[in-house]
């Protein structure tokens, strides 16, 4: 259960909020391009740079092979996007996720009050730098809108609080003690 952001491409001619709402493409069924294989790598450096903590996460080919039954060429063409994480030890929860035409960002509703207000800002600095790099819009499926980085903050912030109040609502909490909700299950 996450906050998720979608970061897409004007199509000429649509309105952006039609296009926000078309289904993401996740994985790739098209042959390769160097082109946007080189607008990933140049957004996940620029989202490094301006955090060193972040780390593009190596995926197994050869196991995912195994499991789908493709080959490992096969495999490393499927899942070519770029998923970059904090480290475990300090993560936020925070997802970032490179496709070829789009970008999400993801958090789940682990954050409370002032924590929640710091990993909005820093949410709001990746979305800047991957709509600087890429030219993507951002979209906001809980809110329905797509965002101008400049002024919807405040609105998303409200969201992703108001989501994260109604679940430690409804979760039993062990008595007084306050637990995220992944830790019931």
């Amino acid at each position: 259960m996450s906050y998720d952001f979608r970061l897409f491409k004007r199509r000429d001619g649509e309105d952006p909020h039609v296009t926000a709402q078309r289904d993401s493409e996740e994985f790739a069924a098209t042959p390769l391009d160097p082109q946007k294989e080189a607008l990933k790598r140049r957004v996940a450096d620029a989202l490094i740079a301006h955090n060193p903590k972040l780390e593009v996460f190596q995926f197994g080919f050869e196991e995912i092979a195994k499991h789908e039954k493709i080959t490992v060429e096969e495999a490393r063409l499927k899942y070519r996007h770029l998923e970059l994480n904090g480290p475990e030890e300090d993560s936020t929860g925070i997802q970032i996720t490179l496709f070829d035409d789009e970008a999400s960002v993801t958090v789940p509703f682990w954050h409370e009050g002032d924590k929640a207000a710091d990993t909005f800002r820093e949410i709001w600095s990746y979305l800047e730098i991957i709509g600087r790099e890429s030219g993507y819009l951002i979209y906001d499926p809980q809110t329905d809108r797509v965002i101008d980085p400049a002024s919807g903050f405040e609105d998303a912030l409200a969201s992703y609080t108001g989501v994260t109040s109604r679940i430690h609502q409804i979760l039993p909490t062990g008595g007084s003690e306050r637990r995220p909700w992944w830790k019931f299950w």
